[in-house]
């Protein structure tokens, strides 16, 4: 299993190039990879350090594509018009549900106790969720997993269903600090780093967090359209070798400043905020090597399963590559 962190590792480093087997006979395989904000370190040390991935530029290319979520990366894989992206738990699940051909090589983050866990924040005067009734709250956007994971959590605690007992509203993580501070709503999803910013003022404090529901909780995967990794077996081997390299580089305590500086690069975030959370307990949990962490994966896409987010009853090992790293905890 450890084989598919070298193929994720080595797609994602590369700018641009020319199609071919992965062989090396026709030329070097361009990887078209969807990236996002926040949390993707490993791509970020990659565009910033391509020196960190030692298969970049020879054994494949990267051309980067930068986009605000999972779910278009999961769009792009389905349409064929990305190779790679970082697909999200369940962005993912829906993909597969609808019939599309991604297959899942290795993990970025993760949720747990130990470490920190995407905080639904609310003013200090609020102390229960049943306060919430009559008021307008905010999710990064409706049938993401942070929104099934408040509405369930609401409905179980205080019996609150959305446009019955309150109002919901679509909320950019990039625009949810500036959104509650300005009183458009009095509930918020916070991952880090707008966690740090919010809690700085001193004016709120988290009402549940993502692990009071699912606890592991898988936020953000590599993926890949099946096809490509057909046609470009080579190819992809040698980026997710790259990856699980870059992964330990990041865990590396001695590389913390060389992380912190591509990652302020990439998200546009003053390095002293990042340096507040990134690669602490207060940051989310990264897997050794990049290892899916498959049992809480399973258990993750049965949860979502239940509440209705997709029709289908997904196993993750039927999802996995040769390539893929995994923890071994099974499907």
């Amino acid at each position: 299993m450890r084989r598919g962190c070298a193929i994720l590792a080595c797609l994602a480093l590369c700018a641009a190039g020319c199609g071919g087997d992965g062989d090396g006979n026709e030329g070097t395989p361009t990887i078209r990879m969807g990236w996002g904000v926040p949390a993707e370190e490993i791509k970020y040390v990659m565009q910033a350090n391509p020196k960190a991935a030692p298969n970049l530029g020879t054994c494949y290319k990267i051309e980067w594509r930068q986009f605000a979520g999972t779910a278009p990366g999961v769009q792009g894989l389905a349409a064929g018009t990305l190779d790679g992206a970082t697909v999200g738990g369940l962005s993912v699940a829906n993909g597969l549900d609808k019939g599309a051909d991604i297959v899942i090589t290795g993990e970025f983050i993760e949720e747990r106790r130990s470490h920190f866990s995407t905080a639904y924040m609310v003013p200090k005067s609020i102390k229960a969720p049943a306060e919430l009734a009559g008021k307008t709250v905010s999710t990064v956007a409706v049938s993401a997993s942070t929104d099934y994971v408040q509405d369930y959590y609401l409905k179980a605690k205080a019996g609150l269903e959305p446009d019955r007992d309150y109002k919901k509203v679509e909320v950019p993580f990039g625009q949810v600090v500036e959104g509650i501070e300005a009183g458009r709503f009095v509930f918020g999803t916070f991952p880090q780093p707008f966690y740090s910013q919010i809690s700085a003022t001193g004016r709120y404090h988290p009402l549940f967090r993502v692990v009071d529901v699912i606890d592991p909780f898988v936020q953000l995967l590599q993926g890949f359209r099946g096809e490509f990794v057909k046609d470009n077996p080579r190819a992809v081997k040698c980026f997710m070798d790259d990856f699980a390299a870059v992964a330990k580089y990041v865990n590396d305590p001695a590389n913390r400043d060389a992380v912190i500086a591509a990652s302020a690069k990439a998200t546009k975030m003053p390095p002293d905020l990042l340096k507040r959370f990134l690669l602490t307990k207060d940051d989310f949990y990264r897997p050794a090597g990049a290892a899916i962490s498959v049992g809480a994966l399973q258990r993750q896409w049965d949860f979502f399963h239940k509440q209705g987010a997709f029709g289908k009853s997904l196993k993750v090992k039927d999802h996995l590559a040769d390539v893929s790293i995994t923890d071994g905890s099974g499907a």
